[in-house]
């Protein structure tokens, strides 16, 4: 479960929220909307680890995320607002590339196995550029 306690976040001069406080158990849905410049992406940020909060808590399994570092970021995946591909390379490249960054070094066929189970392997030699956001985020 991920709790957060009074959780509030101050950029530069500017309060985006405070006492902000939820729990989210397994098969829980999450949904996060609010203004332009309210905070949302920052409190992402900070469930995800990227952020500190300027003062509250976050818990995952009832341990502040903070002590629990690898741990903690094996099981969370941050996509922000750009995507993380090159556009010059294929799909096929790219997710090798993004698993090599990450430590991870996949075979041709693991990477192949990993695009038919996302509905992509007939886009493998496809340059990323021309698929559409939705195949992107996949």
């Amino acid at each position: 479960m991920l709790e957060t306690t009074n959780l509030e976040c101050v950029r530069g001069n500017r309060r985006l929220f405070k006492e902000i406080s939820f729990s989210v158990r397994p098969g829980d849905l999450f949904q996060l909307t609010g203004p332009n410049g309210s905070g949302k992406t920052s409190l992402i940020r900070m469930l995800c680890g990227l952020l500190p909060p300027t003062n509250g808590e976050i818990c995952w399994q009832g341990t502040n995320i903070s002590s629990l570092r690898e741990e903690y970021f094996s099981v969370v995946t941050y996509l922000g607002h750009r995507q993380g591909m090159k556009d010059e390379l294929t799909a096929l490249e790219n997710l090798r590339v993004s698993s090599g960054l990450s430590g991870i070094e996949i075979t041709r066929k693991h990477a192949l196995d990993a695009l038919t189970r996302m509905g992509l392997a007939e886009h493998e030699n496809l340059p990323a550029r021309l698929l559409s956001e939705g195949q992107r985020r996949r």
